[in-house]
C-alpha cells in the first residue's frame, strides 16, 4: 500500500489532483491509514495508469469515468481502444 504522497511522487500527479479524483469518484483510495491518509494498492495504481493514459488523449474526466465504470468493458477492449487512440495520434502527428 502506498500513501497519496508516495503515489504522487511515483506518478508526478499532484496530491491535490489525486484528492480531486477521489472526490469525483474516478479513483477511490483502497483504504485509509490510522492517521487518515489515503492508501492505494496495486489495483488502484493500475486504474490510475488507465486514467492517465486516457488523459494523454485529452479525454475529459467525465468520459473517462464513464469508460471505467462500464463493467462490460474488459481489459482486451480497453487495450484495443488504447491501440486505436495511439494510431490516431500517430496519424495526426505524422499526417499519415
Amino acid at each position: 500500500m502506498k500513501t497519496v504522497k508516495e503515489v504522487s511522487n511515483l506518478t508526478g500527479i499532484s496530491v491535490r489532483t489525486l484528492h480531486y479524483y477521489d472526490e469525483i469518484g474516478l479513483l477511490k483510495p483502497t483504504g485509509k491509514s490510522k492517521a487518515g491518509y489515503r492508501l492505494y494498492d496495486d489495483k488502484a495504481l493500475e486504474t490510475l495508469q488507465q486514467v492517465l493514459f486516457f488523459r494523454e488523449f485529452d479525454i475529459p474526466l467525465k468520459e473517462i469515468k464513464a469508460i471505467m465504470a462500464n463493467l462490460a468493458l474488459d481489459r482486451n477492449q480497453i487495450l484495443q481502444m488504447q491501440r486505436k487512440m495511439l494510431k490516431r495520434r500517430l496519424r495526426k502527428c505524422f499526417r499519415l
